[in-house]
């Protein structure tokens, strides 16, 4: 009796061995069946490729095409009946939903780097040929599209990505707006002078002369020096009143 007994749960044992097996094996061969989640991983592979390049492409074709294979995957996937299959397939194209949010945020923080690096060309410019107006109207934008950048830069995930983007956007940028700030200064006293002026405060003009005269020698770029000196020196200069003679 007891053989038997033994000889019945053994057998038993190897049934439920066997079924376990069989389902695992029906579970790999049902998600590994699936194009449209094979097509998303793919596509979801290319996208990260080109997130890496240094080129800073903005690969809207590529998310694009995740997109479409993201919604057609989860709508094969939703027809899958056994639970474990479902799950495994919701994790792989969990996965590629990952990467496009990703993409997303990369392509918004490119096409903002973009135009900073429109603006940091600019301003550069302007400095190096003493184009002060340009300095002074160019100068609050690129402040906000500092600001901006950085923002978009820091959704981006992955640390050496934002890294690479820091270094190639907002560096370069930050190296211009510090050039910029002597002369901001000065040509923002005197748009205070000129106020000064015509209050007739003529206390308040001597001491916003003197903080230009004292802000001037830091002006890096030799050319907005140079036409900076000009406008202090022509506040300096006596004002000749028209006065009528009779």
């Amino acid at each position: 009796m007891r053989r038997k007994r033994r000889k019945a749960f053994s057998i038993i044992g190897w049934l439920a061995v066997f079924w376990l097996s069989f389902s695992l094996l029906t579970v790999q061969a049902e998600a590994a069946s699936f194009p449209n989640v094979e097509r998303l991983e793919q596509h979801a592979a290319q996208l990260e490729r080109a997130m890496k390049a240094n080129q800073w492409s903005k690969p809207y074709r590529l998310l694009n095409q995740v997109k479409r294979d993201y919604e057609a995957a989860k709508k094969e996937v939703a027809r899958v009946r056994p639970q474990t299959a479902r799950a495994q397939l919701e994790k792989r194209i969990a996965a590629g939903e990952q990467t496009m949010k990703k993409a997303s945020a990369y392509i918004s923080a490119v096409e903002s780097g973009e135009r900073l690096r429109a603006l940091t060309a600019n301003v550069d410019r302007a400095l190096r040929t003493g184009d002060v107006d340009v300095v002074y109207d160019s100068y609050a934008p690129l402040q906000y599209q500092i600001r901006k950048t950085a923002i978009l830069i820091g959704r981006v995930p992955g640390v050496s990505l934002r890294e690479k983007m820091e270094g190639w956007f907002q560096r370069p940028a930050l190296a211009v707006k510090q050039r910029a700030y002597d002369p901001i200064n000065i040509m923002q006293a005197m748009d205070k002078l000129l106020d000064a002026y015509d209050e007739g405060d003529i206390a308040r003009a001597e001491r916003l002369l003197s903080l230009c005269d004292r802000w001037l020698p830091n002006v890096v770029d030799a050319a907005t020096r140079k036409q900076l000196a000009v406008y202090i020196d022509d506040f300096k200069a006596p004002v000749v009143l028209d006065v009528d003679i009779e």
